[in-house]
């Protein structure tokens, strides 16, 4: 269950986020932040590997989840949770949060099956000028909702590659809509 307090934060980042919005296809995407949990990691280290191989920039920001004790600091991934990068609210930490303000994404895909605070607060405070995820709660978080999946039964990562599988189809044939309504001359001399 998501608190009041939670829901408000976030929906005040929302508000004050002034970031350029825009439909990018899978081609025009060049930057890209994946939030997951740690227990997909194996999945998602994956799904970033292909991102790599195609030349995309990608960083990584994961939510250790409960009973987890793998030594993450050999991945290029950043952990946030209850033990590290985080307020005790759930919020990242302030250095966290500098870090991620002086970067800029194409895309923040968020590859989180249920509610987590702490990866919806860092997607609210992204300068990204598209973010993607499954829709959870009535928050307007994502620009692009994948609005359920099948009801895949069995592990919660056959639901993540699922997911994972979902977001690539559209964004393989989204259309890009960047340039729409504005004259930019010619793209060619």
């Amino acid at each position: 269950m998501f608190g009041f307090f939670k829901k408000r934060k976030l929906k005040s980042l929302l508000q004050k986020n002034k970031r350029h919005r825009a439909f990018l296809n899978m081609e025009a995407i060049r930057s890209v932040l994946i939030l997951f949990e740690t227990s997909d990691y194996d999945i998602v280290d994956s799904f970033i590997g292909g991102l790599l191989g195609m030349g995309k920039y990608v960083d990584g920001y994961a939510f250790r989840v409960k009973d987890d004790n793998f030594d993450y600091s050999e991945t290029n991934y950043t952990i946030v949770g209850p033990k590290e990068n985080s307020e005790k609210s759930g919020a990242p930490d302030k250095e966290l949060l500098r870090q991620l303000k002086s970067r800029r994404y194409d895309v923040v895909i968020d590859l989180t099956i249920k509610e987590n605070f702490s990866l919806q607060y860092v997607l609210a405070s992204a300068d990204a000028t598209m973010t993607v995820g499954l829709k959870k709660n009535n928050l307007r978080l994502y620009d692009f909702s994948i609005l359920r999946l099948n009801q895949t039964k069995g592990a919660k990562n056959k639901q993540v590659e699922e997911l994972i599988t979902a977001i690539v189809f559209y964004l393989k044939t989204i259309k890009d809509t960047r340039y729409e309504g504005r004259n930019v001359g010619p793209l060619f001399s």
